[in-house]
Formats: structure tokens, sequence, C-alpha cells
């Protein structure tokens, strides 16, 4: 008798403008990207084992939520591996893969059709227990994949459009350290901010907009300039407080050589931000600095596909 096996992977992603803001009903462009995490179920004869162990209690809570959504019974003599090339915690969005790719594999390993809609729908569920109120964006790249324009509007209203780009600028990602908040923190922290200073926080998320559409137009072949896009976004960030001093003397030292970077999700204020977005006409400057500062800094590509099925 033949054993069920299944592994399906998700993107990572970055975001180039709209973070925080989305939180809030503005838009945001997410990329997935081509670092990837892996879901692999198989029958287990008895027992239940999830690799590594220290995922094995947001896996039991997938399930739950899987069972519950798709009214299945079961599901518990599993093996359970997780692979992933994305960091944890530092904004490329690894829960959201997670989510995407063990929601994915349970529709490969029951055999039902695959819905992205509704892979995607079950993976935000999941999320809400990594993050509690999360815009959906994450999971929604995860699962479609390329490049995307997404507004959360309501709670149960989100809206989409996946966007066709003519241009893909050549990017980097400095893995400045995984923060000492999680994103729940962060989020609460500019939901402090908004409260405090409404008129400020509403003057930042207008200008994040406007910066928004102008990235599209740079997509879409329009002539934008991409660097200084980048570093309007940063110091709209900065200004909302979700970037650590550290980051911001390391971003300061970027554009010293001519370049131009942003924290890409939700930051870090106290120590390190997560992931850093850096962009240089030259790579090869960016390179030499790289190397320079020790940095953990690797090239990725844009517009990954979405969730698949990595089996034959």
């Amino acid at each position: 008798m033949e054993i069920n096996k299944v592994k399906v992977s998700a993107p990572g992603k970055i975001i180039l403008s709209g973070e925080h803001a989305v939180v809030y009903g503005y838009p945001e462009i997410l990329c997935a990207v081509d670092r990837r995490l892996s879901v692999e179920i198989e029958e287990a004869g008895v027992g239940f084992d999830v690799q590594p162990i220290e995922g094995k209690a947001l896996v039991e809570y997938a399930i739950e939520v899987v069972r519950t959504k798709l009214n299945v019974s079961g599901l518990r003599n599993l093996k359970i591996r997780i692979d992933s090339q994305i960091p944890i915690g530092s904004g490329l969005g690894s829960s959201a893969a997670f989510a995407v790719a063990i929601t994915a594999a349970f529709f490969e390993f029951l055999k039902l059709p695959r819905s992205l809609k509704k892979i995607n729908e079950i993976a935000y569920e999941i999320e809400k227990k990594q993050h509690g109120t999360p815009s959906g964006g994450d999971n929604t790249v995860s699962a479609y994949g390329g490049f995307l324009l997404y507004r959360k509007e309501t709670e149960v209203f989100k809206v989409f459009s996946p966007l066709k780009t003519k241009v893909f600028p050549s990017i980097f990602l400095i893995n400045s350290g995984k923060p000492e908040e999680n994103t729940g923190e962060m989020v609460k922290a500019v939901k402090n901010f908004v409260l405090k200073s409404p008129g400020q926080a509403e003057m930042i998320f207008k200008e994040m907009e406007k910066i928004t559409r102008s990235f599209l137009r740079y997509l879409s072949g329009e002539e934008q300039n991409f660097g200084d896009l980048i570093t309007r976004n940063e110091r709209l960030l900065e200004e909302l407080g979700v970037v650590s001093l550290k980051t911001k003397t390391l971003i300061q030292k970027i554009e010293a050589i001519g370049g131009s970077a942003k924290i890409s999700g939700a930051g870090g204020m106290k120590e390190n931000s997560g992931i850093i977005l850096a962009y240089h006409q030259d790579p090869k400057v960016l390179v030499k600095l790289a190397n320079e500062e020790k940095l953990d800094m690797f090239r990725v590509k844009l517009g990954e596909k979405g969730v698949k099925n990595e089996q034959g």
C-alpha cells in the first residue's frame, strides 16, 4: 500500500511600500521572493511527529484550523517536516509562508481540489494566532505570488490586484537581525502613535500612499527615481518610530555611498529591525560595503511563484 506523502512550498515576501499604513486602510505593494518554506506531510503508522520540534504547537493549531474550516476529522497519525530558507521574525513573511504552505499541503494530503482563495482564507486564520490582527497581505502574496497591490478595507473585506510589471530592479536584502519586538508589538506601537498624534499619523500615511502610487508607475515602466522612492519611504517609517537607531545608522552608511535602503516589514525599535531592502545603481558598490561591514546580505529575485506542489 502506497503511503500518502505530499510536499508543498510557499515564498517569503518583501514590502516595497505601505507597511503599517496598510493596517489603516491604505494600500501596500508586496512581492514574493525566491526564499521559500516547505511543508512535507506523510502518513505515520502511529503517533504525531513534527520536525523541527519548536514548530509543534503552531502545527497543532494549524491542524485545528484546517479541521474546522474544511470540516474534516482525523489528521492525527502524521509526520510533518518544515524546511525554511526564510529567516524567522525578520519581516520576510516566514509565518505567512508557513500558514500558506501547511494549508495547501493538507489540501494535497486530503486530495481536495486546490482553491487559492480558500487556502488564503484558512492561512489568514492561522496567521491570526501569530499576529493578532494581521493585514492579510503577507499570506495573500505568499499564496498567489508575483507582485500585489493590497488594501484591507475591513476585517472581512480585503482587496488585492496582481500587478503586471515591466521592471524588475536588482534588489539586495540585508538581515539586520531579529527584532526584540514581534510584529504584534510593533503594530501596537504604531497604534499608540496614531492615538497620540492622529494628525501627524494621517499625514505620514497619505504621503506613503503617494509613494506607493509612484512605485506602481515605476513597475509599469514609467520613469521614476526608484532609489529616491525607497529613501522617502524610509524617512516616513522613521517618523512612525519603527526603525531602531542601529538600523538608521546602517541605512545612512548605504546612503553615503549613493545607495538607498528601507526596512521591509514591521521593523524594530530597540536594536535590530529585521530585513532591510537595499538598492544601488551599481550593485558592486553595495557588495563592497557589505563585505567591509560584514553584513548578512543576499540578492533576491522578485515576483516569485506563489504556493506550489513540490512532489513530482
